[in-house]
């Protein structure tokens, strides 16, 4: 079915608010012949504040946080909508399907330091409230920080260079990993007409 989905938003000259929600629904299918029936349905949900404020001619602030459950597949590198729990005396179908909470937030600064030059810095992160059937190396909580400076020495090129900070922690297999790395960019815009 297709996800129901709103959202409202108040703008003004120095940036905007607001708010969105989503309704996705979720089924599978039990497709093997034995003895237990896996087959099921939930229904996920989803509220999400963001804004943009600017602050002078130079800065915006762009922050944004969201909760809800099941909804994993519209976060970058989240573990799946639906975990697996136990369910105790049903021996047709002992176990069961259940959303996984989330809560997720994003802080970015960009400062222009001239009409050529520009930086952004920022955090994101993920907390997910994983089910007791997940294995212990399913991914659980995940930090991102950044900075860079963009330079376009001439119009339609840019040039960057940025440092990036990621983690993350398994469920309960007590794995922990930092990657640290540096990356440089470079773009050109360009357009050409083909024929008439």
């Amino acid at each position: 079915a297709p996800d129901l989905w709103g959202e409202y938003r108040v703008g003004g000259s120095k940036g905007y608010t607001e708010v969105a929600g989503i309704l996705p629904y979720m089924k599978w299918d039990d497709v093997l012949d034995d003895e237990f029936e896996l087959s099921d349905s939930a229904v996920g949900w989803g509220i999400n504040l963001s804004s943009n404020i600017k602050f002078g001619s130079s800065d915006t602030l762009r922050l944004q946080g969201v909760f809800g459950e099941g909804i994993q597949n519209y976060m970058n590198d989240s573990p799946v909508d639906v975990g697996v729990v136990r369910n105790p005396g049903n021996l047709r179908t002992p176990i069961r399907g259940e959303t996984i909470p989330i809560t997720g937030i994003v802080a970015f600064l960009d400062h222009n330091w001239s009409s050529q030059m520009s930086t952004a810095i920022g955090y994101s992160g993920q907390w997910n409230d994983n089910t007791e059937g997940q294995t212990p190396d399913s991914f659980k909580n995940g930090h991102y920080v950044l900075g860079n400076v963009l330079y376009s020495p001439v119009p339609n090129a840019m040039v960057g260079v940025e440092l990036q900070w990621g983690r993350r922690e398994n469920f309960s297999d007590g794995f922990e990993s930092d990657a640290t790395k540096i990356q440089v960019s470079f773009k050109y815009n360009f357009s050409a007409r083909i024929g008439g």
